[in-house]
């Protein structure tokens, strides 16, 4: 298992400040330590728009010089909305990013089945006002058609491309639970399309078992993965999960059960990329916080993750094979 970091950390709408530019953090994550690095692919970062063939390829040989790989190319889209003319840019947003992949040297399009976006109030992110209501409430009809269809399209372009499209188990439309991805598979039956599983949101993100059950059920079918959350240092030195700062109540109040997790995952051969999304307000005392903020919490989030990956590895090279085998469910 590798650790990556999702360049939404730095996109300069969570935290007080501006964002770090595409080559500027290319820099930045190699000296931080990870091993890869996603893009997502909204201004100020990787839109495929912005980014011309000059552009992608001082990109690409930017990171080869620096040995940081394009892990994936992320877009932002909704497949389901029952209006003809915003699927369709929806469908050509993601055509575009698959080609950007391509093009960047990345294997994965991550995407999404319905996301619902963020607003911005004086350059701040916030999800208050895309998840308070249903926009598609006056929608009658089975939006999970459109999103298939969407799907069969998407992965010719892709198989076209060299490029494995994966779905990331994100509600709240569509997709809800890790069982929603593995059925779109299924019902599409492509080579390029599989999954991104992230624990976090679901709902038994919390219990050991679940980690686990998600993991054996995704099989090889998951390729990708993202942790997020907040994390603090003990006073005996360990970094671990809190439920601080935007997670401090409600259902986002929880310790994710991320040591269950990658344990299983290491136990499965997963070989794909666990990469760390700081995806929501930077808060300190209540109030926004600037990117040192983020800084801190990106350090303390990969010596999390590399601490877990080291535990589950040590564990699983010393079992015997019938115990890894039963860890692994084969």
């Amino acid at each position: 298992m590798k650790i990556g970091l999702y360049s939404i950390t730095y996109r300069g709408v969570w935290y007080r400040g501006d964002a770090v530019d595409v080559s500027s953090l290319v820099r930045l994550a190699k000296e931080q330590g990870w091993e890869g690095l996603e893009l997502d692919t909204e201004r100020p970062h990787a839109a495929p728009m912005d980014l011309s063939a000059d552009g992608r390829k001082r990109l690409r040989d930017l990171a080869g010089e620096r040995g940081l790989p394009f892990c994936a190319v992320s877009p932002n889209c909704d497949l389901s909305s029952p209006v003809p003319v915003q699927r369709e840019a929806m469908i050509c947003y993601t055509r575009e990013c698959i080609k950007l992949a391509r093009d960047l040297g990345a294997p994965i399009c991550k995407i999404f089945a319905a996301w619902r976006g963020i607003t911005l109030y004086d350059g701040l992110a916030t999800y208050d006002d895309t998840y308070a209501y249903n926009q598609y409430g006056y929608w009658k009809g089975d939006r999970r058609r459109f999103v298939l269809e969407a799907l069969r399209e998407l992965c010719k372009v892709a198989e076209d491309n060299g490029i494995v499209l994966a779905m990331q188990n994100h509600g709240p439309d569509i997709v809800n639970r890790y069982q929603d991805v593995l059925s779109l598979i299924e019902e599409v039956g492509s080579p390029a399309f599989k999954a991104c599983m992230d624990i976090n949101i679901e709902p038994e993100a919390d219990s050991p078992e679940h980690a686990r059950a998600m993991v054996v059920a995704s099989g090889r079918l998951q390729i990708h993965s993202h942790f997020n959350g907040e994390f603090a240092r003990r006073a005996d030195g360990v970094v671990e999960l809190v439920a601080g700062g935007y997670f401090d109540n409600g259902f986002w109040g929880r310790k994710v059960a991320y040591p269950a997790y990658v344990d299983a995952l290491v136990a499965s051969g997963y070989d794909g990329y666990m990469d760390w999304e700081f995806c929501h307000p930077a808060l300190e005392n209540g109030k926004p916080a600037d990117i040192n903020y983020v800084h801190e919490q990106t350090r303390l989030a990969l010596e999390y993750m590399r601490a877990l990956r080291a535990d589950a590895v040590l564990r699983h090279n010393s079992a015997p094979a019938k115990a890894r085998a039963t860890l692994t469910g084969s």
